[in-house]
């Protein structure tokens, strides 16, 4: 029995460090959504990128910190004020980007990423390049 392969991949900001590492080609469509763990600031994620081989697309909101993605950018500055943390340091934590707008961003890539490479539906141009729709997300080569 052949093992189970995912069709498509998406890691929000991982650290990619996989024991063992990577040492395989992967030829399915794979998204990085990344903040604090760019190609640039971690070699396990330029090496798990070199290793891509299907379709593949590096995408960061700027002002995004490792906790951006996920629930962590709404529920930190609100749990964060009760104890009188300083604004500075709730911003350390989830970053610049506004909480509304990431929402919105992490709907959106994943969905239009899946839609594409999973159901085979056509997601306009978002996954192409740069958006109006979402001026703070940057494609990186």
């Amino acid at each position: 029995m052949d093992p189970v392969r995912p069709r498509a991949g998406l890691a929000m900001d991982g650290p990619m460090e996989a024991n063992p590492a990577v040492t395989t080609d992967i030829h399915r469509p794979f998204m990085l959504m990344t903040a604090s763990y760019t190609r640039a600031a971690s070699p396990y994620v330029e090496t798990f990128w070199r290793r891509l081989r299907g379709r593949r697309l590096d995408v960061q909101a700027t002002g995004a910190v490792h906790a951006s993605y996920g629930d962590n950018m709404t529920l930190v500055p609100q749990a964060g004020r009760l104890p009188g943390l300083p604004e500075k340091q709730i911003r350390s934590m989830v970053g610049t980007l506004d909480p509304d707008r990431g929402v919105l961003i992490q709907q959106a890539y994943p969905r239009a990423f899946f839609d594409r490479h999973l159901r085979g539906r056509h997601c306009g141009d978002l996954l192409d390049g740069p958006s109006r729709a979402f001026p703070e997300v940057v494609y990186h080569p």
